[in-house]
């Protein structure tokens, strides 16, 4: 009976022990594991498991800013962003599980939508550097930055695809996207169509 009882103590500690291990283990867990694993189980399809989405009706995630991406997340988590696909691919996430995914896509190299158009991209630079003044039109660099690289509260746009860029300004012109910007409404009425392919050529060429 001693001997049993004795037995049960030690598998007892071992279990005891393995639990504290696993637990450990969990607690120190690599958030750019726990990011990369979230984009290959819920994000890869549309995105890619890199964040390089290969159809432009998806954005590149591939080195976006982590804050920003986080809070679009939390967005379609709690309703303020609507999207039937990304409202179910975030539900379930935890507030560090998005930091995390959030992490890993912003560490990922961005890509790029190389174009041979030299005279379409110096019209899209001019225009994002400096507006067009006989429309009222500012520097788009004056909000989204030099290079097009964003802030924690805009997107990064630099190698954003073209044919993306140009669907979500058309659909803050028309009110239709899930999202609203008055300073977005007035800027997409300002720009021509013919300003608005350029400038989004000559973000997708960005690196």
């Amino acid at each position: 009976m001693k001997t049993a009882r004795m037995a049960w103590v030690r598998r007892l500690a071992a279990w005891s022990m393995a639990a504290a291990v696993w637990g450990a283990q969990a607690q120190s867990a690599d958030p750019l594991v726990i990011g990369e694993v979230i984009a290959r189980d819920r994000c890869a399809v549309c995105h890619g498991p890199c964040g390089q989405s290969v159809a432009p009706n998806f954005p590149r995630l591939a080195g976006q800013n982590a804050q920003y991406l986080a809070r679009q997340l939390q967005a379609f988590a709690q309703g303020e962003r609507k999207d039937v696909a990304m409202s179910e691919k975030v539900k379930g996430l935890s507030a560090s599980d998005i930091e995390a995914v959030a992490e890993y896509y912003a560490r990922q190299k961005p890509g790029h939508t190389p174009s041979g158009d030299e005279l379409l991209l110096a019209v899209g630079r001019y225009v994002y550097e400096r507006g067009n003044r006989h429309s009222g039109l500012p520097p788009c660099a004056t909000c989204h930055g030099v290079g097009a690289t964003g802030t924690t509260e805009l997107p990064r746009l630099a190698g954003q695809h073209p044919q993306y860029i140009m669907r979500q300004v058309q659909a803050f012109k028309e009110r239709s996207g899930s999202r609203d910007s008055a300073i977005m409404r007035v800027m997409a009425h300002r720009l021509s169509d013919l300003e608005l392919e350029a400038v989004a050529a000559y973000l997708g060429n960005l690196k």
